[in-house]
């Protein structure tokens, strides 16, 4: 179909709803991270982006977010090309959750977690079923900074689930977090995708996203990317080839585990 960008007229593909990258390249100084990915983000899927330190895992988030620019290529959300959109309409449909710490938060821990709501312009409505989901109730009264960091990414994730994003990014939301909180997380990721939205986490370990996702994707941080199911990727050459020698060995094949 025909339509304008910057006043003048192109031919734009037919594109459907949710979030879309059409060849997108990223950049950082004079390395290419990832080059032409085209990637649209299937509603009722869990997409986990697999890649060693510095790879551009978290700078494809940013990206996909509207924080960043691509080097090439462009996003689009519903259509509409996302930078074009005010911020808090991106808010509205996507929620990203950053590796960042909230250092300079001095509320509550029922404040921060109500900051989710802010783009929805009313007031936070009843918080204590998040609170209870992720175990925060009873320190829902106490300031931020005296949690620990386990529960802090708790309170990080209670306030994403405020905000109910369509499309929620996860950067490393595993962090800090103990075996049963990881399993909570990944079991609220699945529910998320079994209600129709999309949900995208990057994650180090393979065994993990074995269980939990329905697609994955590779990025090697030299341009490289690769895009297909767990079971397409997740063998020990691929692995050998994302992490390096020897890191097949931190990888067993799992059946999908149930959510808990």
């Amino acid at each position: 179909m025909l339509g304008f960008v910057n006043g003048r007229l192109h031919f734009m593909e037919s594109l459907a709803p949710g979030l879309t990258a059409l060849q997108l390249t990223l950049r950082t100084g004079d390395r290419t991270l990832m080059e032409s990915l085209d990637l649209a983000l299937e509603p009722g899927e869990v997409l986990g982006i697999l890649g060693a330190n510095g790879a551009g895992k978290s700078t494809l988030l940013n990206v996909l977010a509207g924080l960043a620019a691509p080097a090439q290529g462009r996003v689009t959300l519903d259509g509409h090309a996302l930078e074009t959109l005010a911020p808090l309409t991106r808010a509205q449909r996507i929620g990203l959750l950053p590796q960042g710490d909230e250092g300079g938060f001095f509320g509550s821990v029922a404040d921060f977690v109500a900051l989710g709501r802010y783009p929805f312009g009313h007031d936070s409505g009843d918080l204590t079923p998040h609170l209870a989901t992720w175990e925060l109730t009873e320190l829902a009264p106490r300031p931020l900074a005296t949690l620990s960091g386990g529960e802090r990414q708790r309170a990080r994730l209670a306030q994403l689930a405020v905000q109910a994003p369509c499309i929620a990014l996860l950067d490393e939301p595993l962090t800090h977090l103990d075996p049963a909180h990881q399993a909570r997380l990944l079991a609220w990721a699945r529910r998320e995708a079994d209600a129709g939205h999309s949900v995208v986490l990057t994650l180090h370990d393979p065994n993990w996203a074995a269980c939990h996702c329905d697609r994955l994707l590779f990025l090697h941080g030299d341009g490289r990317w690769q895009l297909g199911t767990p079971a397409d990727l997740l063998t020990p050459d691929s692995l050998e080839a994302l992490y390096g020698s020897g890191t097949a060995a931190l990888w067993r094949r799992n059946e999908r585990v149930q959510p808990v």
